[in-house]
């Protein structure tokens, strides 16, 4: 198996099959209601708040497998970290379908791509290996955290 269909396997695996590290992406998200997705938790994000954050650094990556290398992506990026307190019920709707819409591009994109493709450099001594491998890394720390605030949630009855 190359590194590109193992990265493929891996990210179809985190979203919907099963992950070495327990529930996947979306056993985890399909029964979060959106009262419990736009808790906010003392100390802690809203599950809205950190999808929004998976998808903002999954698009990091996404457009520019489709094309738009030049593309830059900052920590202070106003969608970095959304605003807890404008999210809605219909916000939470639009963070769960852009992040099956990234999921799909990355299904998609990635397979086109060949194994030189993730020792290019997408910016100055950063090369998609990095980019690509540490999405995965992001996308399964943060779906850890979802499920925690999850619990949490649900332990004091919202």
């Amino acid at each position: 198996m190359t590194a590109i269909e193992q990265l493929v396997l891996d990210f179809k695996t985190f979203y919907d099959d099963n992950p070495w590290f327990g529930p996947s992406y979306t056993e985890v998200i399909s029964d979060i209601t959106p009262a419990e997705a736009l808790f906010t938790p003392p100390n802690q994000h809203s599950i809205a708040v950190l999808l929004w954050h998976m998808v903002k650094w999954r698009r990091a990556l996404t457009i520019r497998l489709l094309g738009n290398l030049g593309f830059r992506a900052d920590d202070t990026d106003d969608d970095n970290w959304v605003n807890a307190s404008a999210q809605t019920a219909e916000s939470w709707e639009a963070a769960k379908a852009a992040f099956a819409e990234q999921q799909k591009i990355l299904m998609e994109q990635l397979p086109l791509r060949d194994e030189a493709f993730l020792e290019t450099e997408f910016v100055p001594g950063k090369k998609f290996r990095w980019l690509v491998s540490g999405l995965l890394q992001h996308d399964i720390y943060h779906l850890g955290q979802v499920a925690m605030v999850k619990g949490l949630v649900r332990n004091h009855g919202l």
